[in-house]
């Protein structure tokens, strides 16, 4: 039996349906499941979190590879199957949890530093991806599908619409590839785009050392705010919390960065050294 034919059974068998509004489109395709499983690099006896388990195809694959699995799954009816599914298997422990609210540092407490293998649920995808880049020194690796227009913005350059906050974080912090695409056809129910799936890997030393990631972050809220205005402007319009003008002033000047540029025009490395020149005394 295929997996989409095993899904479609499920649906079926438990009464359950797709619900829209939580993103639930699950891959079914054999050949790009094991693809996944395979750029992820799963090493035997490797414990991975999965975000979003749905009805646990892609848990599957990653135990058929060796993995010990964390699966997270927000939704009762899909918790369910998972929990039938997976009744006494050592390799999978399954966690009823909405992944937004979801203790992960006490679970890295418990397995170590985190690897991610997942198919979002593309409706919280982006505030997911700021979760983790929030809190990248529990994670070591994302292997994610995202919506391919999602994908495109975390590697677009500078000046160009897609370019934006998780651009400019993730391009500081982390090295993001985008790794091959995955066609409608190959999820249940099929969505209305294409999607990718990306490598996101945080290391150790990140691209650009910052001094202060939550002032970096700020900053690039502030920057992007309104994305047509100058930094002189947007900055003057959208104040960042603890920092004087007059700070923001003396830090430009000191990294280099002309106030009369927008925001968006700025590339990861000199919202770094922007970030790294307002001076401590003038932090929160």
């Amino acid at each position: 039996m295929s997996k989409g034919s095993e899904v479609r059974r499920i649906f079926k068998g438990y009464g359950l349906a797709p619900k829209k509004w939580l993103g639930q489109n699950l891959l079914v395709d054999s050949l790009y499941l094991n693809k996944i499983v395979q750029a992820a690099g799963i090493i035997s006896g490797e414990a991975v979190v999965e975000v979003g388990a749905g009805l646990g195809v892609l848990t599957e694959a990653l135990v058929h590879r060796g993995a010990k699995v964390s699966a997270l799954e927000v939704d009762s009816g899909f918790f369910r199957v998972l929990q039938e599914k997976f009744a006494g298997s050592p390799d999978v422990e399954l966690i009823h949890a909405d992944a937004l609210k979801y203790d992960f540092r006490s679970l890295a407490g418990r397995i170590g530093r985190l690897r991610v293998v997942a198919n979002l649920p593309y409706n919280i995808s982006s505030r997911l991806l700021f979760m983790f880049q929030e809190n990248r020194d529990i994670f070591t690796s994302l292997h994610i599908l995202l919506q391919k227009e999602v994908a495109e913005r975390l590697v677009a350059d500078p000046g160009t619409k897609d370019y934006g906050v998780l651009t400019v974080l993730l391009g500081i912090s982390a090295k993001v590839e985008l790794v091959f695409d995955i066609p409608p056809h190959a999820f249940f129910p099929a969505p209305e785009v294409t999607s990718t799936l990306v490598r996101v890997v945080f290391p150790e030393i990140p691209p650009f050392p910052v001094k202060d990631s939550r002032l970096l972050s700020r900053l690039a809220k502030a920057s992007f705010a309104e994305r047509r205005k100058t930094l002189k402007n947007t900055l003057r319009s959208n104040p960042i919390s603890g920092v004087a003008p007059q700070a923001l002033t003396q830090a430009a000047d000191a990294a280099g960065i002309d106030l009369g540029r927008r925001g968006e025009t700025l590339s990861p490395a000199e919202f770094a050294r922007f970030a790294d020149a307002i001076k401590v005394e003038e932090r929160e």
